[in-house]
C-alpha cells in the first residue's frame, strides 16, 4: 500500500473521531439544559460503566484483528484472514452477551453501591448496547485490515448522529407525558442503542457490498491451511491485551470516579442506602433491618416513613384525629396530609399514602428523604457537572492534539523496524512536540475562558456557576498531561514496547482510586480533579522515562523559552478579558448565553492569537515544521507571513524540509 493511501485512510479515521467527538460534546450540552447537572450524573454513571465493560468485552480485539488481516492479505493469504475475522467476530458475540447480562443484572446492586439508585433504569437501558457494538467494532477493524477505511468512519458519524437524536428527543417526550427524571435519563441511555443499531446497519451494508470481491480474494487463493483457534485466539491476545490495558485508563479514570463520586462528597450522616425488596439497608452510614422492604409502586421507590426518618435524626409525631404527621429535619418542617402530595421544596413528591401499608409500616417514596439531603444533593450536581460538562469540555484538546500526532506514530514504528534511531528519534520528539504546541493551547483557553463558555454551553444556578466554571477549568488544565500521555503511549507501542503504557496505566489507575480518597476529604470535588491530573502525571513521566531509555527526546530543547513565555501571554490576555468582561456585564443588555457565547469568541481570536504571534516570534516552534500542520494551517500562516504578522522563513528554508 503506498504512503499516500496509508494517509488518506488515516486522515479518513482522524476526522470520522473528529466529528464523533463533537457530536458528543454536542448532545451533553441539550442533555445538561433538559435534565439538569443531577440527572447528568445519573447518565454519566450508566455510560461510564458501559463503556468500561465494552473495552473489557472487545479486549483490544478490533486493532490487533486489523493488523492481522493487513499482514495476512499482504502475503495473499485471504483464507487465513477471513478465519481470523469469524474467530474474532465470535468471540466478542460470546462477549458482548455476557456483558450485557452482566451489566443488566447488576444494575440495581450497582446503583444501590455508588448511592444512585436512580441510575438503575439507565444502566438497564444502555446494557442492550453491548450485544451490537463489540461486534461492530470486530467489522471495523476487519475493513481497516484491508485498507477500507470508510465504512469505520460513515458508521461512527450516523452512530453519534443517531444517538444524539434520540438521547435529545426521548427525555424531552417523556418528561413532557409526565414521566420523572429516572425514566427521561434511561431514554437518553437508550440513545446508544439507537445508535449501535445505525452503525451495525451501515457495516452490514458495506459487509453485503463488498462480499462479491471477498468472495473473488478467496478463490484466487489455491491452497490454505485451517488455522486452530488456539493459535488464532493467542495471536491476537498476545496483541490486544496491552493494547486494551492501555486504552482502559480513561474509561477506567471515569468509571472510578462515578463509583466513589457520590460516596465520598456525601457526608455520612446522609448515606441513604436502599435495595428494593430487601430489609437490609444503610441510613446515614449505619447498618439498618427496616421493618419491611423497599418496593416500587408505579416506578417509585417506597420506603419506611418511620424507621427511615428517625434514622435520620427527624422528629415525626402523628395526629391520628387530623389524619395527618408533622416531621422535622433541619430546614425541612412539613405537615403531611393523608392522601394528598408530598411536596418537598417545592418538589411533588407523589401521593403520601401511609394508609398503604405493607403490613403495619406506612410507606413514602425515597425520594422524601433524598431530596431533603443538602449534601447528597450537592454531591449530586457537582459530580453531574464534572462528568456532563467538565470532562465532555476536556476532551476537546484530546482531539486535535491525537489528530495531529496520529500520522506520524506509524512512521515511528517504521523507523523502528529498520532499526533507523536517529529517524525514531526525530519523529518521537516531532509527535510530543506537536501535541504540545497544539493540545496545550486549546486546553489553557478552556482554562481561562471557563467562565464564559460554561455560561454559554451550560445551564446553571447562579449560586452553582463559578463553582461549576472552577470544576471545567481545573479538569481541562489536566488534559495538558492527559495528551502527552497518549502520545506518548502511541510512541511506545511504535517501538513494539506495548506492555510499558499497559504497566504505567496501571501505576496511575492504582494511583488515582488512591488519590481519591485521600484528596476528596481533603479539597472535596477539587480532589477528584487532582487525582486524575496526578494519574496523567506519572503515566506520562513513566512513559516519557521509558521512551528516553531507547532513544534521546529532544521535544522543543531551546525552544521552551519562547514556548512558556507564549503559554503565559495567552492566559494573560484570556484572564484581562475575562476580567473586563464581568466588570461590563451588568450594562450590557444581552441574554447571558448570548454574552458570554460572544466573550468566548473574543477570547479565543485574542488570546490564541497571542500563543500564535508568540510563538513564532519567540522561536517557540521550528518554521520548517509548518509542513506537518493540516493544510489549512498553512494557507493561513502563508497570508499572515506576507504581511509580516509571522516571520516568513518557510520560502527560504523550503529547500532544507526532509
Amino acid at each position: 500500500m503506498s504512503n499516500n493511501s496509508f494517509l488518506k485512510g488515516t486522515l479518513i479515521l482522524t476526522l470520522a473521531a473528529v466529528v464523533a467527538r463533537l457530536l458528543g460534546v454536542v448532545q451533553r450540552v441539550p442533555l445538561q439544559h433538559i435534565m439538569g447537572n443531577d440527572g447528568m450524573n445519573l447518565y454519566s454513571i450508566s455510560y461510564n460503566i458501559y463503556n468500561l465493560l465494552f473495552t473489557i468485552a472487545t479486549l483490544g480485539i478490533p486493532s490487533a484483528l486489523s493488523k492481522q488481516v493487513a499482514g495476512y492479505n499482504a502475503l495473499g493469504r485471504y483464507h487465513e484472514a477471513f478465519q481470523t475475522y469469524r474467530a474474532a467476530r465470535n468471540f466478542t458475540l460470546v462477549g458482548g452477551v455476557f456483558m450485557a447480562l452482566l451489566l443488566y443484572l447488576a444494575a440495581p446492586f450497582y446503583a444501590d453501591w455508588v448511592l444512585a439508585p436512580e441510575a438503575e433504569k439507565a444502566i438497564k437501558a444502555i446494557a442492550p448496547t453491548l450485544l451490537f457494538f463489540p461486534v461492530i467494532s470486530i467489522m471495523r477493524g476487519y475493513f481497516q485490515g484491508q485498507q477500507i477505511m470508510h465504512p469505520t468512519g460513515i458508521s461512527q458519524i450516523n452512530e453519534q448522529i443517531l444517538r444524539v437524536v434520540t438521547a435529545v428527543v426521548f427525555p424531552i417526550v417523556l418528561l413532557h407525558i409526565g414521566y420523572n427524571k429516572d425514566v427521561a435519563v434511561a431514554g437518553a441511555s437508550f440513545g446508544a442503542f439507537t445508535g449501535s443499531i445505525a452503525a451495525l446497519a451501515v457495516m452490514m451494508y458495506f459487509y453485503k457490498k463488498h462480499r462479491p470481491d471477498q468472495k473473488r480474494k478467496l478463490a484466487t487463493q489455491r491452497s490454505y491451511s485451517i488455522l486452530p483457534l488456539r493459535e488464532i485466539y493467542g495471536k491476537l491476545f498476545r496483541l490486544s491485551v496491552p493494547i486494551t490495558l492501555s486504552a482502559l485508563a480513561v474509561p477506567l479514570l471515569y468509571f472510578i470516579d462515578s463509583s466513589t463520586g457520590l460516596r465520598l462528597l456525601t457526608p455520612v450522616q446522609e448515606r441513604v442506602n436502599f435495595t428494593i425488596n430487601s430489609q437490609s439497608a444503610i441510613v446515614a452510614g449505619q447498618s439498618l433491618t427496616l421493618p419491611a422492604a423497599p418496593y416500587l409502586d408505579h416506578n417509585v421507590a417506597m420506603v419506611p416513613f418511620d424507621s427511615v426518618g428517625k434514622a435520620l435524626g427527624a422528629r415525626i409525631s402523628w395526629n391520628e384525629s387530623r389524619q395527618m404527621v408533622h416531621y422535622v429535619r433541619g430546614k425541612t418542617d412539613v405537615w403531611l396530609t393523608l392522601k394528598k402530595p408530598v411536596v418537598v421544596n417545592g418538589k411533588n413528591l407523589g401521593m403520601f399514602q401511609p394508609n398503604k401499608y405493607k403490613g403495619s409500616v406506612p410507606m413514602v417514596p425515597q425520594r422524601f428523604f433524598t431530596d431533603q439531603l443538602q449534601g447528597y444533593n450537592q454531591a449530586m450536581e457537582l459530580n453531574g457537572i464534572l462528568s456532563g460538562s467538565a470532562q465532555s469540555l476536556a476532551g476537546l484538546p484530546i482531539i486535535l492534539a491525537t489528530a495531529l500526532s496520529m500520522s506520524i506514530i506509524p512512521v515511528v514504528s517504521a523507523a523502528h523496524s529498520r532499526r533507523d534511531r536517529r529517524e525514531v528519534q526525530r519523529m518521537s520528539s516531532l509527535a510530543l512536540r506537536m501535541s504540545l504546541l497544539t493540545g496545550v493551547p486549546a486546553a489553557l483557553y478552556l482554562t481561562v475562558a471557563a467562565y464564559p463558555v460554561n455560561g454559554f454551553l451550560f445551564k446553571n444556578s447562579s449560586e452553582i456557576f463559578t463553582t461549576a466554571s472552577g470544576i471545567i477549568a481545573a479538569l481541562c488544565f489536566g488534559t495538558i498531561f492527559q495528551i502527552m500521555m497518549m502520545t506518548s503511549s502511541g510512541i511506545l507501542q511504535g517501538l513494539g514496547r506495548s506492555h510499558l503504557p499497559m504497566l504505567h496505566v496501571a501505576i496511575g489507575v492504582l494511583i488515582k482510586w488512591i488519590g481519591n480518597y485521600i484528596f476528596a476529604p481533603l479539597f472535596g470535588i477539587y480532589g477528584i480533579i487532582l487525582a486524575t491530573t496526578l494519574c496523567f502525571v506519572v503515566v506520562m513521566v513513566l512513559n516519557m522515562r521509558s521512551i528516553n531509555r531507547y532513544t534521546k527526546l529532544s521535544i522543543l530543547g531551546k525552544k521552551w523559552r519562547g514556548f512558556l513565555v507564549s503559554c503565559f501571554a495567552m492566559v494573560l490576555v484570556g484572564w484581562v478579558i475575562v476580567e473586563m468582561g464581568l466588570r461590563i456585564r451588568p450594562s450590557i443588555p444581552l441574554p447571558n448565553f448570548l454574552f458570554y457565547g460572544l466573550e468566548s469568541c473574543i477570547i479565543a481570536l485574542v488570546s490564541l492569537s497571542a500563543y500564535g504571534i508568540g510563538l513564532f516570534w519567540l522561536n517557540g516552534i521550528d518554521i520548517r515544521e509548518i509542513q506537518y500542520l493540516p493544510g489549512v494551517f498553512q494557507r493561513v500562516y502563508h497570508v499572515l507571513s506576507r504581511y509580516r504578522i509571522l516571520p516568513a522563513f518557510i520560502e527560504q528554508q523550503k529547500s532544507g524540509l526532509h
